[in-house]
């Protein structure tokens, strides 16, 4: 069954009274192509895909690793995208996402299911099959960017359940990339427990040895011990500048985590943005000229929006390269500006209420740097290790 949405509720509706009950004649359960050859795997495997979805039927993915030749169109509404035991989809070559929702398409749900970025080839990125409407490579796209009328449905959102995505990772490859990891350009969307990762840490090549070993043979090396069995990713591999941007109206998400992506980690340009739990981890390997000088942020709300909420917002800094200064972690549009257009460097020494978001905090993690301020320039410096640096609910003290 696929759970309805309902207002004014707290918690689990178990009693099944509100399920919509899908017949099983309208679910295609597939599995991945058994072809070794990934470029023929990939081809198979949007085809058998495609075609499902193309039918009207809700897709359920076995467990295994899907190689993608395109994008798959979910184009019906209140179709469904479940993923068992991590099901993984690995992103077509020429920048196109894994999935992208089509606009005016209410009530889809996705869950269970593993997004992972490929090495991009340049070549097709002129290709008749490339779905980059605005020549940005990402992995999920709800909606198309050039489309902002599409409104989705209040009462029928589409939703996102137990989406994770990553960058590098078990690829050991670090010529992965993405420009952006998820974007959702519909509004009414709901996101429930969402990780979207840039590797820290990737896959060992054979034969290779650890860049960070934990007893490395120099002791006098002033690098920091992390671990045997990985190799930690450098500056400029598995490449990706943000990990969410949100442009529709009315986009909830509960439980979001964006890691180590280089520019802002977050940018949300919608109204009525709701999150609750969001945690965030500044990249490891940059420097301060690309990262802390150009302003870069854990969590942006554009200086346009007026009505933003966000509650639990937590991001860390673990600078293991390079000395990092981060002026703000976290900025929004402050009382006295909202709806207009702002110099960032006015509105964070103007201060003004924290309205947008409550219960934010910063650590410093470990290594070099830090994070100068909690949120638009106010809210105390972390440098101690380990130490949480909080804004409480009462916004006030921000003033």
């Amino acid at each position: 069954p696929a759970p309805t949405y309902g207002e004014a509720a707290i918690g689990p509706d178990l009693d099944g009274a509100k399920d919509d009950v899908r017949d099983f004649s309208h679910v295609k359960v597939v599995t991945p192509s058994d072809e070794e050859d990934t470029v023929v795997a990939a081809v198979q495997n949007s085809a058998s895909l495609q075609e499902a979805l193309d039918q009207g039927k809700d897709l359920v993915l076995s467990p295994g690793i899907y190689p993608l030749k395109t994008s798959l169109k979910v184009k019906y509404p209140n179709q469904v995208v479940l993923g068992l035991g991590l099901a993984t989809l690995v992103a077509p070559t020429d920048g196109s996402p894994c999935i992208r929702v089509l606009p005016y398409t209410p009530g889809v749900r996705i869950a269970g299911i593993m997004l992972e970025a490929s090495k991009q080839d340049v070549q097709q990125n002129y290709s008749d099959e490339r779905d980059c409407p605005d020549g940005i490579a990402s992995l999920l796209e709800w909606g198309n960017p050039n489309i902002n009328d599409d409104r989705g449905s209040s009462t029928n959102p589409g939703v996102l359940t137990d989406i994770f995505a990553r960058v590098g990772g078990s690829n050991p490859d670090r010529t992965v990339s993405t420009d952006v990891i998820m974007r959702i350009h519909s509004s009414n969307v709901v996101g429930d427990n969402l990780w979207l990762w840039r590797a820290d840490h990737v896959n060992l090549q054979p034969g290779e040895t650890a860049n960070y070993p934990l007893n490395p043979s120099d002791e006098a090396s002033k690098l920091p011990r992390v671990s045997d069995h990985y190799y930690q990713v450098m500056k400029d591999e598995c490449k990706v500048a943000t990990g969410l941007i949100v442009n529709g109206d009315d986009v909830t998400i509960h439980g979001l985590a964006v890691e180590h992506t280089e520019e802002h980690l977050t940018i949300w340009n919608g109204e009525r943005g709701n999150v609750r739990f969001y945690q965030s981890e500044l990249p490891y390997d940059v420097s301060h000229a690309s990262f802390g000088a150009k302003g870069y942020t854990g969590y942006m709300v554009a200086s346009h929006v007026k009505d933003h909420d966000a509650q639990a917002v937590g991001v860390y800094s673990n600078f293991r390269d390079y000395i990092v200064t981060v002026d703000t972690a976290i900025r929004h549009p402050i009382e006295e500006t909202k709806g207009k257009e702002i110099n960032v460097e006015e509105a964070l020494l103007s201060g003004g209420k924290s309205d947008m978001v409550k219960d934010a905090f910063v650590v410093h993690l470990d290594n070099f740097g830090r994070i100068m301020s909690v949120v638009n320039g106010k809210g105390g410096e972390a440098s101690e290790q380990g130490k949480p640096v909080r804004v409480a609910v009462g916004v006030d003290s921000l003033n």
